[in-house]
């Protein structure tokens, strides 16, 4: 073997253990998996909210359901783009959106041992 076969099959080796060690870094603005997890039980629970109204218009569920995603946006202190792009991120992260949900539910438990909600 000579010396620049040798260059580039170590290269190629560090650049396969690499890869198989780093994990993808988030990107800069990413919510965190805690804040990911605290909105989407927020989320859910409105769903829940207005599933339970039993509303026969559409159009006024989805009034309902912008009027509290709105609130929740704002009681989190963030925008309809910042969880859109960190909500896609999780979604090709699947390991770590199983994660996220793991919390969700309980959260969701949490709440429906300690304020009675029914869902």
């Amino acid at each position: 073997m000579n010396f620049t076969n040798g260059v580039i099959l170590f290269v190629f080796s560090c650049l396969l253990f690499s890869s198989c060690i780093d994990e993808e870094k988030a990107p800069k603005n990413t919510l965190s998996e805690e804040q990911m997890a605290a909105i989407l039980t927020d989320i859910h629970l409105a769903e829940s909210r207005v599933n339970r109204l039993q509303l026969r218009s559409l159009d006024s569920s989805l009034m309902i359901f912008n009027k509290l995603k709105s609130d929740i946006w704002k009681k989190h202190k963030v925008d309809t783009l910042a969880y859109r792009e960190s909500y896609s991120y999780y979604m090709t992260h699947p390991q770590t959106m199983t994660r996220i949900y793991e919390k969700v539910n309980k959260k969701i438990e949490i709440r429906e041992k300690n304020n009675n909600i029914k869902l």
